[in-house]
């Protein structure tokens, strides 16, 4: 596998990656440097190689595309150095030109998976409007990089019909589910006294179009309600140097607890276990209209009830009586939300009760059958067949 991310706090690559381990497969994932990791390590039976690339999260397309080209430069080369040692190479988006590091292998008839997490041209959209050459050029390499994998995996049904539109290349839908082994379902709702504290959470990237800034203006309405109402903060990103200067404007610093490290995908369901009411308060723009955020999947899976925006995708697996939609997500309807929920916890346990039902149909354990499948079928295995030692 080929990622530009950092492996540890990435959860899809390493809820495949550790799968096929698993199950006895041999698993390398190219990926970018981690700070204190060696270079190569082992992760719960995953080799690990680090690549001298850093993260980016900014505001620069000049840098994005730096990082991009640099991170893939490095991984074609440390591909090209091992033509015929895998038997599949997967590469994750974004961007969907990293498929182009395994040409080599391509050359030589090993197939190639490209997962696309998500779409490079939406983000560059909702970071970069108004220049439609950099946005042309995108898209130009995301039709290219569709036709030169042999398949395509996405995270959902919608996903996979903007895709097939743009290649003749099968294309399977292995959804972000919550690996159960790791969010285990609460047999009740956390329960909490509304006169006492009351904790929200967000997890993940931090981000202006995450809507944390609105978040915390929330919560200082809330907290003139609710005395004991906090925010948990757990993730990385460009935005958290606004979110802590926002926080200490309104006077929140010791009622909204920021990250001071990154958190591995492994630590998140402990963190998580403290908490009582999860928020998804991104902005609706063309970056998040057809996202399905891993993070509301973890919370439902969890059963901590969900305050979420909304857009098409989560209304097509989350019914009205399962999260609290925010219709759009503003400070204002955040507070009022924030304030129903905390103040009922009766109410906010029959939605997360529902949303628990909607994540029954949504296991990564079935998820993972169908991802084997894939994987199988491009290593030329009988897909029926058990799993025996392979290189993926």
């Amino acid at each position: 596998m080929v990622v530009v991310s950092e492996y540890e706090s990435d959860p899809r690559v390493r809820r495949q990656a550790e799968a096929l381990a698993a199950r006895g497969d041999e698993v390398t994932v190219v990926a970018l440097n981690a700070p204190g990791k060696p270079a190569v390590d082992t992760l719960d039976g995953v080799r690990v190689v680090h690549l001298p690339t850093r993260k980016y999260r900014g505001s620069s397309a000049a840098a994005y595309l730096s990082l991009y080209g640099s991170f893939g430069a490095r991984a074609a080369a440390w591909l090209a150095r091992r033509p015929r040692a895998f038997d599949v190479v997967q590469a994750h988006s974004m961007p969907e030109a990293l498929v182009f590091a395994g040409a080599v292998q391509r050359l030589v008839g090993v197939p190639l998976l490209l997962d696309v997490h998500d779409l490079t041209s939406k983000l560059f959209a909702s970071k970069f409007a108004g220049r439609p050459r950099l946005m042309a050029a995108v898209r130009m390499s995301e039709r290219a990089a569709l036709r030169f994998a042999n398949e395509v995996i996405t995270v959902h049904e919608p996903y996979a019909d903007r895709l097939r539109a743009r290649t003749r290349r099968p294309v399977t839908v292995v959804m972000n589910c919550p690996d159960e082994r790791v969010f285990v379902a609460r047999d009740e709702p956390r329960w909490w006294d509304p006169a006492g504290e009351v904790v929200f959470s967000y997890h993940g990237l931090i981000a202006a179009r995450h809507g944390l800034v609105g978040a915390v203006q929330a919560l200082a309405g809330v907290r003139e309600r609710l005395p004991g109402a906090r925010l948990q903060v757990r993730g990385s990103g460009d935005g958290l140097d606004e979110l802590r200067t926002r926080v200490a404007d309104l006077g929140l610093t010791g009622h909204v607890d920021l990250p001071d490290r990154l958190y591995p995908v492994t630590e998140i369901a402990a963190e998580l276990d403290r908490v009582h009411i999860g928020l998804v308060p991104s902005v609706l723009d063309v970056w998040t209209d057809d996202v399905l955020p891993t993070k509301l999947l973890e919370y439902a899976a969890l059963g901590i009830p969900v305050i979420t925006f909304r857009n098409p995708v989560i209304e097509r697996y989350f019914p009205e009586d399962s999260v609290r939609y925010v219709d759009p997500a503003s400070p204002q309807n955040l507070r009022l939300a924030m304030l129903e929920l905390g103040r009922d916890p009766a109410r906010a346990a029959a939605r997360a009760k529902r949303a628990s039902e909607v994540m029954r149909q949504l296991r990564w354990s079935q998820q993972k059958r169908i991802y084997f499948g894939v994987i199988d079928r491009l290593a030329g295995r009988p897909v029926a067949q058990p799993a025996g030692r392979h290189r993926a």
